[in-house]
Protein backbone atom coordinates (compact mmCIF):
# COMPACT_ATOMS: atom_id res chain seq x y z
CA UNK A 1 0.00 0.00 0.00
CA UNK A 2 2.81 2.68 0.26
CA UNK A 3 3.48 5.17 -2.30
CA UNK A 4 6.91 4.30 -3.02
CA UNK A 5 6.36 0.76 -4.16
CA UNK A 6 3.36 1.87 -5.84
CA UNK A 7 5.57 3.84 -8.32
CA UNK A 8 8.03 1.47 -8.62
CA UNK A 9 5.35 -0.88 -10.40
CA UNK A 10 4.81 2.50 -12.43
CA UNK A 11 8.12 2.41 -13.54
CA UNK A 12 8.27 -0.94 -14.88
CA UNK A 13 5.86 0.68 -17.38
CA UNK A 14 8.26 2.81 -18.31
CA UNK A 15 7.11 6.36 -17.37
CA UNK A 16 10.81 8.02 -15.75
CA UNK A 17 8.80 11.17 -14.65
CA UNK A 18 8.12 8.65 -11.78
CA UNK A 19 11.73 7.56 -11.09
CA UNK A 20 12.47 11.72 -10.69
CA UNK A 21 9.72 12.33 -8.39
CA UNK A 22 10.37 8.89 -6.08
CA UNK A 23 13.56 9.55 -5.44
CA UNK A 24 12.92 13.55 -4.89
CA UNK A 25 9.68 12.63 -2.70
CA UNK A 26 11.14 8.97 -0.93
CA UNK A 27 14.78 10.37 -0.08
CA UNK A 28 13.91 14.28 0.95
CA UNK A 29 14.58 15.33 4.31
CA UNK A 30 12.93 18.30 5.88
CA UNK A 31 14.30 21.74 5.32
CA UNK A 32 11.78 23.41 7.97
CA UNK A 33 13.78 22.13 11.31
CA UNK A 34 10.44 20.17 12.46
CA UNK A 35 11.02 16.86 11.66
CA UNK A 36 14.28 14.82 13.31
CA UNK A 37 14.64 11.17 13.61
CA UNK A 38 13.50 9.02 16.22
CA UNK A 39 15.23 5.44 14.80
CA UNK A 40 18.55 5.25 15.00
CA UNK A 41 18.64 1.63 14.67
CA UNK A 42 18.49 1.13 10.78
CA UNK A 43 15.27 -1.18 11.63
CA UNK A 44 12.43 -0.88 8.82
CA UNK A 45 9.33 -0.08 10.89
CA UNK A 46 5.36 0.28 10.19
CA UNK A 47 3.35 2.44 12.00
CA UNK A 48 3.61 3.29 15.97
CA UNK A 49 1.29 3.50 18.64
CA UNK A 50 1.41 5.74 21.89
CA UNK A 51 0.20 4.30 25.47
CA UNK A 52 -2.09 6.53 27.10
CA UNK A 53 0.51 7.89 29.54
CA UNK A 54 3.27 8.35 26.84
CA UNK A 55 5.65 6.11 28.36
CA UNK A 56 6.52 3.87 25.42
CA UNK A 57 5.85 3.70 21.62
CA UNK A 58 5.47 0.97 20.20
CA UNK A 59 6.02 0.27 16.50
CA UNK A 60 5.93 -3.02 14.28
CA UNK A 61 9.36 -4.50 12.33
CA UNK A 62 9.28 -5.13 8.87
CA UNK A 63 9.29 -7.88 7.42
CA UNK A 64 8.75 -9.72 11.16
CA UNK A 65 6.35 -9.96 13.42
CA UNK A 66 7.73 -8.29 15.97
CA UNK A 67 7.47 -4.63 18.33
CA UNK A 68 10.04 -2.52 19.40
CA UNK A 69 8.92 -0.55 22.34
CA UNK A 70 10.75 2.79 22.34
CA UNK A 71 10.89 5.23 25.15
CA UNK A 72 10.44 8.71 24.52
CA UNK A 73 12.99 10.05 23.23
CA UNK A 74 13.59 6.94 20.76
CA UNK A 75 15.61 4.56 22.48
CA UNK A 76 14.32 0.67 21.95
CA UNK A 77 14.08 -0.77 25.43
CA UNK A 78 11.92 -4.48 24.50
CA UNK A 79 11.19 -6.53 21.80
CA UNK A 80 8.05 -8.07 22.11
CA UNK A 81 7.10 -11.11 19.94
CA UNK A 82 4.64 -13.78 18.92
CA UNK A 83 2.45 -11.54 17.64
CA UNK A 84 0.26 -11.93 14.62
CA UNK A 85 0.83 -8.62 12.70
CA UNK A 86 -2.01 -9.20 9.83
CA UNK A 87 -3.69 -7.05 7.31
CA UNK A 88 -2.06 -3.99 7.00
CA UNK A 89 1.58 -5.18 9.31
CA UNK A 90 0.03 -2.74 12.68
CA UNK A 91 -2.52 -4.99 14.38
CA UNK A 92 -1.08 -4.15 17.52
CA UNK A 93 -2.57 -1.53 20.63
CA UNK A 94 -2.72 -0.19 24.15
CA UNK A 95 -5.51 -0.39 26.93
CA UNK A 96 -6.94 2.32 28.54
CA UNK A 97 -4.67 1.27 31.33
CA UNK A 98 -1.38 1.07 29.69
CA UNK A 99 -1.62 -2.57 28.85
CA UNK A 100 0.03 -3.64 25.13
CA UNK A 101 -2.02 -5.94 23.26
CA UNK A 102 -2.00 -7.58 19.85
CA UNK A 103 -3.06 -11.01 18.21
CA UNK A 104 -2.04 -14.54 18.48
CA UNK A 105 -2.65 -17.33 15.74
CA UNK A 106 -4.60 -20.07 17.04
CA UNK A 107 -6.77 -19.72 18.43
CA UNK A 108 -7.18 -16.48 17.03
CA UNK A 109 -7.15 -13.97 20.59
CA UNK A 110 -5.84 -10.95 21.88
CA UNK A 111 -2.68 -11.32 24.26
CA UNK A 112 -2.49 -8.45 26.92
CA UNK A 113 0.95 -7.87 28.05
CA UNK A 114 1.46 -6.07 31.47
CA UNK A 115 5.01 -4.25 31.94
CA UNK A 116 7.31 -2.88 34.24
CA UNK A 117 8.58 0.24 34.53
CA UNK A 118 11.78 -1.12 32.69
CA UNK A 119 9.40 -2.23 29.93
CA UNK A 120 9.59 -6.22 30.76
CA UNK A 121 6.37 -8.16 30.66
CA UNK A 122 5.30 -8.55 34.31
CA UNK A 123 2.13 -10.68 33.08
CA UNK A 124 0.57 -12.10 30.43
CA UNK A 125 -3.22 -12.98 29.72
CA UNK A 126 -5.17 -13.57 26.46
CA UNK A 127 -8.75 -12.47 25.52
CA UNK A 128 -11.12 -14.52 22.96
CA UNK A 129 -12.66 -12.09 20.06
CA UNK A 130 -16.23 -12.10 18.98
CA UNK A 131 -14.36 -12.78 14.93
CA UNK A 132 -14.69 -15.76 12.90
CA UNK A 133 -11.32 -18.03 11.96
CA UNK A 134 -9.88 -17.29 8.83
CA UNK A 135 -11.31 -13.24 8.55
CA UNK A 136 -8.79 -10.98 7.96
CA UNK A 137 -8.04 -8.55 10.48
CA UNK A 138 -7.28 -5.03 9.38
CA UNK A 139 -6.90 -2.87 12.70
CA UNK A 140 -8.34 -2.52 16.01
CA UNK A 141 -8.29 -0.10 18.59
CA UNK A 142 -9.14 0.15 22.04
CA UNK A 143 -11.37 2.49 23.66
CA UNK A 144 -9.35 5.59 25.78
CA UNK A 145 -11.76 5.35 28.79
CA UNK A 146 -13.27 2.15 28.62
CA UNK A 147 -12.55 -1.56 27.88
CA UNK A 148 -14.07 -1.56 24.51
CA UNK A 149 -11.88 -2.96 21.60
CA UNK A 150 -13.07 -2.16 17.84
CA UNK A 151 -12.11 -4.14 15.38
CA UNK A 152 -12.33 -4.08 11.41
CA UNK A 153 -11.77 -7.15 9.58
CA UNK A 154 -12.80 -8.79 6.51
CA UNK A 155 -15.17 -11.53 7.35
CA UNK A 156 -14.98 -13.62 3.90
CA UNK A 157 -11.28 -13.24 2.58
CA UNK A 158 -10.95 -11.74 -1.09
CA UNK A 159 -14.44 -10.46 -0.82
CA UNK A 160 -13.79 -6.78 -0.09
CA UNK A 161 -16.46 -6.37 2.25
CA UNK A 162 -15.36 -5.11 6.33
CA UNK A 163 -17.05 -5.22 9.00
CA UNK A 164 -16.72 -3.45 12.41
CA UNK A 165 -17.05 -5.65 15.61
CA UNK A 166 -16.66 -4.06 19.33
CA UNK A 167 -16.17 -6.61 22.36
CA UNK A 168 -15.26 -6.37 25.87
CA UNK A 169 -12.83 -7.69 27.81
CA UNK A 170 -14.41 -11.15 28.12
CA UNK A 171 -15.28 -11.61 24.03
CA UNK A 172 -18.77 -10.67 24.10
CA UNK A 173 -20.22 -8.56 21.60
CA UNK A 174 -21.02 -4.70 22.75
CA UNK A 175 -22.74 -3.96 19.15
CA UNK A 176 -23.96 -6.46 16.14
CA UNK A 177 -21.16 -6.80 13.26
CA UNK A 178 -21.41 -3.43 11.11
CA UNK A 179 -20.86 -3.60 7.39
CA UNK A 180 -18.38 -0.90 6.65
CA UNK A 181 -18.14 -0.79 3.22
CA UNK A 182 -14.39 -1.97 2.81
CA UNK A 183 -12.75 0.21 5.47
CA UNK A 184 -9.42 -0.89 6.94
CA UNK A 185 -8.73 1.86 9.54
CA UNK A 186 -10.39 3.39 12.45
CA UNK A 187 -9.49 5.36 15.08
CA UNK A 188 -10.90 6.39 18.95
CA UNK A 189 -11.63 9.87 19.75
CA UNK A 190 -9.42 10.76 22.85
CA UNK A 191 -12.64 11.29 24.75
CA UNK A 192 -13.73 8.08 24.36
CA UNK A 193 -17.12 9.37 22.80
CA UNK A 194 -16.42 8.91 19.25
CA UNK A 195 -14.95 6.83 16.53
CA UNK A 196 -13.50 7.03 13.25
CA UNK A 197 -13.49 4.95 10.12
CA UNK A 198 -12.09 5.86 7.07
CA UNK A 199 -14.44 5.02 3.75
CA UNK A 200 -13.24 3.58 0.29
CA UNK A 201 -14.55 6.79 -0.93
CA UNK A 202 -12.20 8.39 0.64
CA UNK A 203 -14.44 10.43 3.26
CA UNK A 204 -14.06 9.62 7.44
CA UNK A 205 -17.21 8.90 8.94
CA UNK A 206 -17.71 9.83 12.23
CA UNK A 207 -19.97 7.90 14.63
CA UNK A 208 -21.14 8.69 18.09
CA UNK A 209 -20.57 5.41 21.04
CA UNK A 210 -23.27 5.40 23.56
CA UNK A 211 -23.81 2.39 26.45
CA UNK A 212 -27.45 1.24 26.43
CA UNK A 213 -28.84 0.20 30.03
CA UNK A 214 -28.09 -3.53 29.04
CA UNK A 215 -24.52 -2.81 28.30
CA UNK A 216 -24.83 -2.60 24.56
CA UNK A 217 -23.25 0.05 22.45
CA UNK A 218 -25.66 2.18 20.13
CA UNK A 219 -23.45 3.75 17.19
CA UNK A 220 -25.31 7.22 15.64
CA UNK A 221 -23.52 8.84 12.59
CA UNK A 222 -22.23 12.36 13.61
CA UNK A 223 -21.03 13.30 10.30
CA UNK A 224 -19.17 12.66 7.12
CA UNK A 225 -15.80 14.42 6.74
CA UNK A 226 -14.57 14.54 2.78
CA UNK A 227 -10.77 14.10 3.35
CA UNK A 228 -9.81 12.78 0.04
CA UNK A 229 -7.28 10.29 2.30
CA UNK A 230 -6.79 6.16 0.96
CA UNK A 231 -8.88 3.85 2.93
CA UNK A 232 -5.93 2.29 4.04
CA UNK A 233 -3.76 5.33 5.71
CA UNK A 234 -4.16 5.19 9.18
CA UNK A 235 -5.50 8.52 10.73
CA UNK A 236 -4.74 10.10 13.98
CA UNK A 237 -6.83 12.07 16.14
CA UNK A 238 -5.47 15.47 18.14
CA UNK A 239 -5.14 14.97 22.07
CA UNK A 240 -7.77 17.69 22.03
CA UNK A 241 -10.19 16.28 19.24
CA UNK A 242 -9.99 19.01 16.97
CA UNK A 243 -8.02 17.49 14.70
CA UNK A 244 -7.51 13.96 12.21
CA UNK A 245 -4.35 13.76 11.05
CA UNK A 246 -4.72 12.43 7.23
CA UNK A 247 -2.85 12.03 4.28
CA UNK A 248 -3.21 13.37 0.75
CA UNK A 249 -1.45 11.03 -2.14
CA UNK A 250 -0.52 11.96 -5.24
CA UNK A 251 1.62 10.07 -7.81
CA UNK A 252 2.68 12.71 -9.79
CA UNK A 253 2.71 16.03 -7.88
CA UNK A 254 3.19 16.92 -3.71
CA UNK A 255 2.30 14.44 -1.07
CA UNK A 256 1.80 15.43 1.88
CA UNK A 257 -0.03 15.32 5.86
CA UNK A 258 -3.07 17.37 6.70
CA UNK A 259 -5.47 18.43 9.87
CA UNK A 260 -8.57 17.84 8.94
CA UNK A 261 -11.29 19.66 11.25
CA UNK A 262 -13.73 17.30 13.32
CA UNK A 263 -16.10 20.23 13.33
CA UNK A 264 -17.42 19.24 9.91
CA UNK A 265 -16.07 22.80 8.81
CA UNK A 266 -13.97 21.35 5.99
CA UNK A 267 -10.96 23.33 7.38
CA UNK A 268 -7.93 21.71 6.64
CA UNK A 269 -4.04 22.69 7.48
CA UNK A 270 -1.09 21.32 5.52
CA UNK A 271 1.90 20.02 7.99
CA UNK A 272 4.24 18.63 5.74
CA UNK A 273 5.48 18.66 2.19
CA UNK A 274 7.47 15.50 0.32
CA UNK A 275 9.24 18.03 -1.57
CA UNK A 276 10.94 18.78 1.92
CA UNK A 277 9.85 16.00 4.16
CA UNK A 278 9.49 13.03 2.02
CA UNK A 279 6.76 11.09 2.26
CA UNK A 280 5.51 10.33 5.39
CA UNK A 281 2.37 8.40 6.40
CA UNK A 282 1.11 6.38 9.74
CA UNK A 283 1.08 9.13 12.11
CA UNK A 284 0.84 8.81 15.84
CA UNK A 285 -0.10 11.86 18.18
CA UNK A 286 1.81 11.88 21.62
CA UNK A 287 -0.50 12.60 24.60
CA UNK A 288 1.44 15.81 25.91
CA UNK A 289 0.35 16.71 22.22
CA UNK A 290 4.26 17.94 20.98
CA UNK A 291 5.15 15.53 18.77
CA UNK A 292 3.77 13.07 15.67
CA UNK A 293 5.76 9.89 14.89
CA UNK A 294 5.80 9.52 11.11
CA UNK A 295 6.72 6.50 9.33
CA UNK A 296 9.41 8.25 6.39
CA UNK A 297 8.57 6.14 3.02
CA UNK A 298 11.66 4.71 1.27
CA UNK A 299 12.58 2.31 -1.18
CA UNK A 300 15.05 0.75 1.60
CA UNK A 301 12.36 0.72 4.46
CA UNK A 302 10.47 2.91 6.52
CA UNK A 303 12.10 4.70 9.33
CA UNK A 304 10.22 6.26 12.61
CA UNK A 305 10.71 10.07 11.94
CA UNK A 306 9.08 12.80 14.83
CA UNK A 307 7.25 15.70 13.74
CA UNK A 308 6.95 18.59 16.54
CA UNK A 309 3.91 19.37 15.61
CA UNK A 310 3.31 21.50 18.44
CA UNK A 311 5.86 24.22 16.71
CA UNK A 312 4.41 23.88 13.74
CA UNK A 313 0.75 24.94 14.48
CA UNK A 314 2.28 27.72 16.31
CA UNK A 315 3.94 28.76 13.54
CA UNK A 316 0.80 28.57 11.57
CA UNK A 317 -1.29 29.91 14.52
CA UNK A 318 -3.65 27.23 14.77
CA UNK A 319 -5.07 25.87 18.01
CA UNK A 320 -3.92 22.48 18.74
Amino acid sequence: MRQCISKVRILQGGVLLCLLLMISACSSTSSTGNLAPFSQDGANYSGAQWSPNGHWLASSVVPTDTIHLFSPNGQVINTVSNCVLSGLGTDFAWTPDDRFSCLTAYPRQLQLLTLTQKGDVQKSTRIPLPILPGTIDWNFQWNPHHFWVAILAEPSPGSGASALYISDMNGHELLAPLNVNGAQQLAWSPDGTMLAIVQQSGDIVLFKIQQATDGKLILTTVRILPAGTPYYESIAWSPSGRWLVCRHISYNSEDYLFLLATDGSGKQVKITSSITDGQLDSPAWSPDGKLLIVDQIAITGDTLMSLNIEQILKGKGVQP
